[in-house]
This record gives structure tokens, sequence and C-alpha cells, in this order.
């Protein structure tokens, strides 16, 4: 089924406030998710608003928090979330450190008590629209064992870094888990009743063996991008958030995400001002040079161009704005199911205006 985005942000706004949430938090939690549908990212979509909902009633979440600030000392801020949304903890985040490195050239704010806060590039994306090359990390809820291990200690701690551009042009956007695909991507392929998946998507089952069945891999987990490498990002985003936030770090933090208990996620924000180093604009120039000349590249046999990190994800989003946004019935059943309880009218599947 097909939704225009407009259709889902209200939908997602309706439900949100029907469970208490001010009209502006359901926004920036609605926006957010939609956007990452919009950009393909389905893993980190509207999907993952129901996990949302479940921590809502169970009383998991400090429905009203915007969260404080702890400490500002030049250009670090520390932030208690306070158990709030995660995107309106980060929204606050970004908030900060868009104005500390407007006037100081570079921000690091950190925050604990925080939530899932969605997909990374939604606040990279914010802050290199502001002008800022962006860096933004999170921790997760341990899913996912180191490289030679087999207990799950690590969340998959996403990895976010952003370029501004020049126009349009010369954009550059990476947002990665630290796990060889993101976990949410296995839940997105269960909704669309698929019974297996790729085995390079490196799932292993309840045993630590690699499994390419998807109810096995649910029952299991995601392994490390590259082996010890992924290990090695995964904990940098781990030290970078909840290490300089003070923050629950790894196992402690719960292994479920739908109950009463509040996560205490962390996340890092940084931001660094090109123009301190080099005349306005040429740094956006550069980059945009580098990136022709990357795509410039011959492309391998079965390819017919060379892409860079954030294009698949920009052409997607031209597609789904103007053709709509295709959602799996499984996912859309449990809406309904959800909307039915909540007393919230949900869209009617159509093609994008």
């Amino acid at each position: 089924m097909t939704f225009p985005a407009e259709s889902l942000r209200l939908f997602c706004r309706q439900l949100l406030t029907s469970l208490g949430t001010s009209e502006a938090h359901a926004q920036i939690v609605g926006d957010s998710l939609v956007a990452a549908n919009l950009r393909g990212v389905d893993s980190h979509g509207i999907q993952m608003l129901l996990v949302y909902i479940q921590q809502l009633r169970a009383g998991g979440i400090n429905v009203p928090a915007a969260g404080r600030v702890v400490r500002e000392d030049g250009v670090f801020l520390r932030y208690d979330g306070e158990n709030g949304l995660g995107q309106v903890v980060a929204d606050q985040c970004t908030d900060h450190s868009i104005r500390i490195a407007k006037a100081m050239g570079i921000s690091v704010v950190v925050t604990n008590h925080s939530n899932h806060f969605g997909a990374g590039a939604w606040w990279g994306e914010k802050l290199a629209r502001a002008g800022f090359l962006a860096i933004v990390t999170s921790n997760a809820c341990p899913a996912v064992a180191p490289w030679q291990g087999k207990t799950a200690i690590l969340g998959t701690n996403p990895l976010c870094v952003a370029v501004p551009a020049l126009g349009g042009a010369g954009r550059w956007l990476l947002d990665m888990a630290t796990t060889t695909v993101a976990l949410g991507k296995l839940s997105h392929a269960a909704h669309l009743n698929q019974a297996t998946i790729p085995k390079e998507w490196g799932f292993l089952d309840s045993t630590g063996q690699p499994t390419t069945e998807t109810a096995a891999a649910q029952r299991g987990a995601p392994t490390p991008i590259g082996g010890y490498k992924g290990t090695a990002f995964a904990m940098l985003a781990e030290i970078l958030s909840a290490g300089l936030s003070g923050g629950a770090m790894a196992t402690e933090l719960p292994v479920y995400r739908t109950g009463g208990d509040p996560l205490g996620i962390s996340h890092c924000f940084i931001a660094l001002d090109p123009k301190r180093l080099l005349p306005a604009g040429e740094f956006e120039t550069r980059v945009g040079r580098f990136v022709d000349l990357v795509k410039a590249a011959e492309p391998a046999p079965g390819y017919e161009e060379v892409l860079v990190a954030g294009e698949p994800e920009w052409r997607c989003e031209k597609i789904r704005m103007a053709e709509g946004i295709p959602v799996p019935s499984k996912l859309w059943a449990k809406f309904t199911t959800v909307a039915a309880e909540l007393g919230v009218t949900p869209p009617r599947p159509d093609a994008a205006e």
C-alpha cells in the first residue's frame, strides 16, 4: 500500500498526541520518521513508531520531557534528556550545537537519559543545512556480539557524517549502523513476509551460526560490519556518546526497548564550521570536486555508475515524494489495530498527489 508523505506525518502526530504527546513534540517525531521512509530507510521509518507507542503505553518514556542543560563550558555542552522522546531530545541538542558552533566555530554536545532518536541522517543534515560539517553518534541497547565474541554486548551504534553543500551540489552524507545492516531492516523484511534474507546481511541464529532465515535471525543477532572494524566503530560511537555524557554503556542498557524501563540511550553531536579554516564556500566547492572525481571512476562490471554516500537515498526521496511511500500490509495491519485502540482514524492508502 502507498501513502502520501503528509498523510503519514499527520497519522504519526495523531497517534502520538492521543498518548499525551504535545503537538510540537509529535511533529518532530513524525517528521523524522517519515523522512527516513522517503529516503528508503524503512528500517528507521514509521515502523519505529510502534516501538515508541509500546514504550509510551508502558510508561517507559517521560512524555512531556524535552531535557535540560547540565553543564556548558566553551564549545562543550552536556545535556540530560530526562527520558524524553529521543527526537525531542536530539532536536534540543542540535539547536544548542548550532548556537555554539556559530559563536565558537565548533561545538560538542552530548546527552544521556534519552531514547531512540530515529535515523542519524535527520540530525546530521540539520547541522549540515546550518553550514556545519556534522558528526553524530548514538549508542543503543545491546544486541551485537563483538568480533571474536558470542555475547551480545554492543548496540547497533550508528555513525553519521554530513557535509554542507553549495546550492545542493556535491553533498555527501554517511549514515550507517556499525552492524552489517541495521537491526530494523530485519523487522522490515518480516513485515514484507520475506522468509529469507540475503546472506550478506550477516545475521546469526540463536546458536551463533550464520543464517538466512528471517525467523531464525530474529531470534539471533546481527554482526559487526567488517568484523573487528565494525566492533571498533561501535565502541567509538559508544565512547563519544555514553562515554562523554556519563550515560549508561553497553550492557548497562536494557536488552528490550518496548517496556516500562527507561532506555538511557546517549547521543553525541559535533559541529565544525569550515569557514573558520577556509574562505566561505571553498570547503563545499572542494568536496564537490572530490565527489565528482570519485563518480568519474569507470563503473565495475554489473554497475552503471559509481554512487557516493547519500546519493541512493536522495534519489529515492525524489521518487517517493512523487509516487508515495510504500508500507507493507503486515505493518499497516499493526497500525490499524493500534489506531483503533487509541481512537485514531488511519489514512486510506492512495497515490501521492
